[in-house]
């Protein structure tokens, strides 16, 4: 390998897969500005460098996003229910 390893974690992933980077993921759903999960949110944070680390080791083609879901982020920015 030549270079720096590099991943991408991206909000955008139609955009970015048009850059063709070495290694892209996509947290499905993550806002701009929240690229690692919301203030605070230590544990998805974690979580989510991490498997953005594990892409390293993988085969990835140029421009390929690998998406994944993160449940604990989509709770933490659901509106309110309103009680009728």
């Amino acid at each position: 390998m030549k270079g720096i390893p590099t991943v991408l974690i991206t909000v955008s992933p139609e955009v970015s897969a048009q850059m063709r980077p070495p290694r892209a993921l996509y947290p499905k759903g993550f806002k701009i500005g929240n690229s690692m999960g919301g203030p605070g949110m230590r544990e998805l944070q974690g979580q989510v460098l991490r498997e953005a680390l594990t892409l390293l080791g993988e085969n990835t083609r140029p421009g390929q996003v690998i998406t994944r879901e993160y449940p604990a982020y989509r709770e933490y920015h659901e509106p309110p229910r309103v009680r009728n």
